[in-house]
């Protein structure tokens, strides 16, 4: 019996053929890792989508504006800014003189109104040394007639005395005409004798007849006196009366010939200057703005604009993520307010810019022509943070504001084309039974 090999032949002719070498199996990862690694990556997807919100923002752009306004310091009249006594961010006090404007015109002969002022000062002069020589005349004319009255009283009481004396004088004189035609009756008397006696009693009849038209004639002038004396003083008054309306009427020429010659620009109430826009020297119209006054202790609200497409869903009580165009928000950060109201009518580009008191450029009313909506948002804070201090923030500054529309789960962003397009189908049945 042959010995048998050890290794079969086929297994020794493989060995033979191996001459590109041996075979590697790199091992591949374990299809279960595989699929705990894809179930992760969904559930992450589906928790994403069920937990996770997503807030609804309207980006829109405004100003500083103090919740009380700006008082715009206009010109009163037109004329040249001869005096301006403030400067920016100059506090001032109610009354505070402001500016001095200048309304002077020159004529060949030298100022005008220069002149009116001296003609009107010189007027009431005239005026008012009348009214003293009205004031004089009348005093004299009271002691005049003080002193007539009393030679008329005196003169009164003698020719009442003298009345009586002559009355009895006729008296006397009739009781002895009377004797003498009774003794002419019994023969004792002789008519020439009766005659005398009559015509004694006539001639004292006839003087006391004089006597009491001359007494009637002073007892009249007497009373005219009385009368003169009594309306004297409403007769000083209505001339004083006058001459001091006439006073009155120069005074107020005066006044205007003054005021529109130099007029005086006060503050109508405390607070700060700011866009100083008056500079001495310059010619202004009536109503043209010198400067702004912002009132004492005011607090900023900011006032955005939006369109109609960007405030449908802003609503009072929404959160405003607030960025100061001064302070970049890169480096310095947003601020919070809260949506104070919205208005109800559009405000126009024109009011717009007018109502800001600075050009209104805008990204969100880039359009010519397109009205905007006012929002009013309350501030949470007064001042921004600026390198570790608080600023405190300006009228007028510009600033883009994030409004928070609403806040929704991922999920129902998801499902609004669903939404939409089930009400279609439920409004297209509704249309056509109409």
């Amino acid at each position: 019996m042959r010995d048998s090999p050890l290794f079969r032949p086929e297994a020794l002719a493989e060995q033979q053929d191996r001459w590109l070498g041996t075979v590697l199996l790199v091992p591949r990862l374990s299809q279960s890792v595989m699929t705990l690694f894809a179930g992760l990556i969904v559930a992450g997807v589906i928790a994403l989508i069920a937990f996770g919100e997503y807030t609804r923002k309207v980006r829109l752009s405004g100003w500083l504006s103090p919740q009380q306004g700006l008082l715009q310091v206009v010109a009163p009249q037109k004329g040249v800014l001869a005096q301006v006594t403030v400067r920016e961010g100059q506090e001032v006090e109610r009354g505070d003189v402001l500016a001095v404007l200048s309304g002077e015109h020159r004529s060949g002969s030298g100022e005008t109104r220069q002149e009116v002022l001296r003609a009107l000062g010189a007027r009431r002069d005239s005026l008012s040394a009348e009214r003293d020589s009205h004031r004089g005349l009348f005093s004299r004319q009271a002691e005049s007639q003080t002193a007539r009255l009393a030679v008329i009283e005196a003169e009164a009481a003698s020719l009442d005395a003298e009345f009586a004396l002559q009355r009895g004088r006729v008296a006397l004189a009739e009781r002895a005409a009377a004797r003498l035609r009774d003794l002419r009756e019994r023969g004792l008397a002789t008519l020439d004798d009766l005659h005398r006696a009559e015509e004694s009693a006539s001639d004292q009849a006839l003087s006391l007849q004089v006597l009491e038209r001359t007494r009637a004639t002073v007892n009249r002038m007497r009373v005219e006196l009385e009368s003169e004396i009594a309306e004297r003083p409403l007769r000083e008054e209505l001339q004083l009366a006058e001459n001091d309306r006439a006073i009155a009427q120069i005074d107020q020429e005066l006044a205007e010939a003054e005021a529109a010659r130099e007029t005086v620009v006060t503050a109508s109430r405390p607070g700060t200057i700011t866009a100083l826009r008056a500079t001495p020297g310059d010619a202004v119209e009536p109503s043209a703005a010198l400067m702004t006054l912002i009132p004492a202790e005011t607090v900023l609200q900011a006032q955005i604009y939006g369109r109609s497409r960007d405030i449908g869903f802003v609503e009072p009580g929404q959160q405003v993520l607030v960025r100061y165009d001064a302070y970049p928000h890169q480096k310095f950060g947003q601020y919070r307010g809260t949506v104070r109201d919205v208005s109800r009518a559009t405000v126009g580009p024109g009011e717009l810019a007018e109502a800001s008191g600075i050009l209104a450029t805008l990204a969100n009313l880039g359009e010519a022509g397109q009205p905007a909506y006012r929002i009013t948002v309350d501030l949470d804070a007064q001042s921004a943070t600026a390198y570790g201090r608080a600023v405190r923030l300006q009228p007028g500054m510009t600033l883009q504001a994030d409004v928070q529309i609403e806040t929704r789960k991922l999920w129902q962003w998801v499902m609004d084309p669903l939404y939409s397009l089930r009400g279609s189908a439920e409004t297209k049945p509704a249309q056509g039974a109409s």
